[in-house]
């Protein structure tokens, strides 16, 4: 969708989470890969969004949120998203949270239906060098493309993926994923500013995660389609 604008806000506790499901539902609402979520165990919630969203004031796809309790959040995170109606690509952003729970916010009813074209799994990348080693991952045959990626960089020095396999771009080399971190206090004013640099990054194509000190970290795909 052309003349989008990255914009960001933060939610407090304790309802952050619900807080920012019912922000993404407001017109003009945002649609698959339009919206990234970070979603703390404090209960305060940080959201990375295109705006003006693609769904406008279409009621044909509402945001919800879940949360999966320890210490098996991450894997019933993903048997969650391929159980029909299945999530596809944009359809899911996640925090996999370094106390073994998870936390998730999800477009429904998932444009995969009961298809099973596409497999949404998750990998966890150690410390020092798991940032590197995710986009290194994402970046390997068959590549995955716009949406269908979530990443957790995490304060402990680990991150957490979700993905979707097999990967859209396959063996081409279009695009690249890439990650960079921005320091506190105001990284995500940083990230935001990057992120609407030309040629920016369009739906899908960023998946940010903004710490409470301030710091922020995006995963994104280069070069960006927004222009």
């Amino acid at each position: 969708m052309a003349d989008q604008v990255w914009q960001f806000r933060a939610f407090p506790a304790p309802n952050g989470e619900q807080a920012a499901v019912i922000f993404l539902n407001e017109p003009l609402r945002q649609g698959r890969g339009e919206a990234s979520a970070t979603l703390r165990n404090d209960g305060t919630a940080a959201l990375l969004w295109l705006e003006p969203g693609s769904l406008g004031d279409g009621t044909e796809q509402t945001w919800q949120s879940a949360e999966f309790p320890a210490p098996n959040g991450e894997g019933d995170c993903v048997a969650f998203l391929n159980e029909p109606l299945r999530q596809g690509r944009g359809e899911a952003t996640a925090t996999l949270r370094n106390d073994g729970t998870a936390g998730l916010i999800y477009l429904e009813p998932g444009s995969l239906g009961d298809g099973t074209e596409q497999t949404w799994q998750s990998a966890e990348f150690a410390a020092p060098n798991s940032a590197q080693a995710a986009v290194n991952f994402l970046n390997e045959p068959l590549r995955q493309g716009r949406g269908e990626a979530s990443v957790t960089p995490r304060g402990n020095g680990t991150t957490g993926l979700l993905w979707l396999e097999p990967g859209s771009l396959g063996n081409s080399t279009e695009q690249t994923w890439q990650h960079k971190d921005f320091p506190g206090p105001d990284g995500e004013s940083a990230a935001l500013a990057f992120l609407n640099a030309s040629p920016r990054q369009g739906a899908g194509e960023a998946s940010g995660f903004v710490r409470n000190d301030g710091s922020a970290v995006i995963f994104y795909l280069e070069p960006g389609s927004g222009g």
